[in-house]
């Protein structure tokens, strides 16, 4: 394989190659690789490079290696999450959990709960004074049993203390229904989205490579006279995820 002037390297090419097939669906979720010897063969480059263009794609979250059964395309299959309805409606229900049935998938999630003096993000955000404490909920939320993405929900503790959202148990209703009990109605929301490397918790419980793409989703809910009373921020991997939104003129 020649490298034309300017062109990105052999290795970078391969990999991007694969990546494109795999994108495109014309490979599937634990389909198998040709071996090194194959692919240097059909690219007439040498096992080195073929070594680094793998790696690239470990790296980038495509493939997965496992003893005895080689190297596989890693690909789990892709949910939507549309934004421009979700948490919309009075479902009564969790709305994550209805957006991943709706498409066939099996929820879950494990929760974890923290008193804490707050960040200056989530101070920020919540517009919370000096001395002031937020309720963390911390949550790893799973389809099929597999992580998917973190969701970690901040409050003022003076607003939920005596609350269910300070137990460390699933709200199947949805934590926005309890603040609503409480007389705290989340009437708008403000979001921004953003794309960075993966964070080392994200990485260990997420059990995602350090160079997949996270897509960061950040929203501020607020009540009617424009107190804010939720700051969930979410981190969802870029390759199982499709966060949409539908615009009305």
């Amino acid at each position: 394989m020649t490298t034309p002037a300017g062109a990105p390297p052999a290795y970078v090419r391969i990999a991007t190659e694969w990546a494109e097939r795999i994108d495109s669906g014309e490979l599937q979720h634990g389909d198998p690789l040709p071996t090194r010897e194959e692919l240097a063969e059909q690219y007439g480059v040498s096992k080195t490079v073929i070594r680094d263009a793998l790696s690239l794609l470990h790296q980038d979250g495509y493939l997965q290696t496992a003893t005895r059964r080689g190297t596989r395309v890693f690909r789990l299959p892709r949910y939507e999450l549309p934004m421009y309805s979700w948490e919309s409606d009075d479902r009564g229900r969790d709305a994550y959990e209805d957006a991943v049935r709706a498409q066939g998938g099996n929820p879950g999630q494990q929760i974890e709960v923290q008193t804490i003096t707050p960040s200056a993000d989530v101070a920020n955000a919540l517009q919370l004074e000096d001395g002031q404490l937020a309720l963390a909920r911390l949550r790893i939320r799973t389809i099929d049993g597999i992580p998917y993405c973190t969701a970690d929900s901040y409050f003022p503790y003076s607003l939920v203390r005596d609350s269910e959202l300070v137990n460390p148990a699933n709200i199947s209703r949805g934590g926005r229904h309890v603040l609503r009990e409480l007389g705290l109605e989340m009437v708008r929301h403000r979001d921004r989205i953003h794309s960075r490397r993966p964070r080392a918790r994200e990485i260990t419980d997420l059990g995602i490579p350090s160079g997949l793409p996270i897509l960061r989703h950040d929203r501020i809910s607020y009540t009617a006279d424009g107190t804010p009373i939720r700051y969930m921020v979410s981190a969802f991997p870029s390759d199982r995820w499709e966060i949409t939104y539908e615009v009305e003129k």
